[in-house]
């Protein structure tokens, strides 16, 4: 047999594929829940009070209110330490959380206000609200789930330069959700290849899907790629041109893509993804431009990239459930560099191998 014939093999450190539930380091970094306007402080009619939210973030139940409509929100477990009750399906009443089941109340900081059947009587020890670390950026809700005997978070929510830089508006997209883990996302998003294809009724073209070479790097918080992809269009627009693109993959799921076109124009998106559980995930996303509102309307944008989703959700929705961190598991391709990069670094981070460091996004285009 010769060297050719032999057969090859792949040594891979770690698991075979991903289950996020089955690494703790996940719960100690900080996903988009909501909205900040999702957060309602009016109150509904025929309501008590301001309705709660309810979110899950990697099969954890979560409750977010604001409990003063000039104050920061809320997070909590979403559960009453009395009888198990829902707390979002509770409401906020003179910036009190009250639990629906038996009208029990919490304070911001999840301490026991009231027990209205016994209001003079000293509150149980364990009645207290278990809290969630929360913060507010980007337009978005914030959330980490490690304690602080977990460790807390690893790094901060990410710097993004463009954001106070008014040379760039900002266009609140929304949220969807995806039937597939939250790694599969991630890596359809660094995943020029597709483009042609899954978008060929927005701005893909599957006889032109020939692709430039790829570039990708590691950074001290995860990896940076960047390529040029021929697009037939872009919002609110008609006509082939080239994205040249920048992505940065902030691990494990928050991403920054830079993409300049040929007249200029600089366009943003910042993609914050949160694991629901081992196999459902939320995209939050927020685009920044170089434009006007008159140059292209903040609605032509969201309608774009609201089909381009539903584009990728239609395949992903499909996916197995489980992510392949093993290279033997799949065939790859020339253009794979970005997966091949991002698995190799997700077997890191379970295998305690390596930790990412914070660092801002950046403008700068590399070459």
């Amino acid at each position: 047999m010769t060297a050719l014939q032999e057969p090859r093999t792949t040594r891979h450190a770690g698991p075979e594929t991903l289950v996020l539930s089955e690494h703790p380091v996940f719960r100690r970094f900080w996903y988009a829940v909501c909205a900040v306007d999702d957060v309602r402080t009016e109150v509904e009619p025929g309501r008590r009070g301001a309705a709660p939210l309810h979110r899950t973030v990697l099969g954890t139940d979560l409750v977010v209110w604001r409990p003063d409509p000039a104050g920061p929100v809320s997070v909590a477990h979403d559960r009453c330490a009395h009888r198990d009750a829902p707390l979002s399906m509770g409401w906020v009443a003179d910036c009190h959380l009250v639990c629906p089941y038996h009208g029990w109340e919490w304070d911001k900081d999840g301490l026991t206000q009231r027990i209205p059947q016994f209001p003079g009587a000293p509150h149980p020890t364990k009645s207290g609200l278990t809290m969630v670390r929360s913060q507010e950026r980007y337009g978005l809700v914030w959330v980490c789930l490690a304690t602080d005997a977990e460790g807390g978070p690893v790094a901060d929510i990410p710097e993004v330069v463009e954001w106070d830089d008014p040379a760039w508006r900002q266009v609140p997209e929304g949220s969807w959700d995806f039937d597939c883990t939250a790694m599969h996302l991630v890596e359809n998003n660094i995943d020029p290849g597709h483009v042609a294809f899954v978008h060929m009724n927005s701005f893909g073209n599957p006889d032109n899907p020939e692709l430039t070479d790829q570039n990708v790097q590691r950074t001290p918080y995860g990896l940076i790629t960047w390529t040029d992809v021929p697009v037939e269009g872009r919002p609110g627009e008609d006509g082939a041109t080239v994205r040249h693109t920048w992505s940065q993959v902030h691990l494990p799921f928050f991403m920054h893509l830079l993409i300049r076109y040929p007249d200029g124009l600089g366009h943003v998106m910042l993609k914050a993804i949160t694991p629901v559980d081992d196999s459902h995930c939320t995209i939050h996303q927020v685009v920044l431009r170089t434009d006007t509102e008159a140059d292209r309307p903040a609605a032509d944008i969201r309608a774009f990239d609201h089909q381009v989703e539903l584009e990728d959700k239609a395949l992903l929705d499909r996916l197995p459930d489980e992510f392949p961190l093993a290279q033997h598991l799949n065939a790859h391709a020339k253009a794979d560099k970005n997966s091949l990069l991002l698995r190799r670094m997700y077997t890191e981070l379970v295998t305690g191998a390596w930790i990412p460091t914070p660092h801002p996004t950046t403008a700068v285009e590399t070459r």
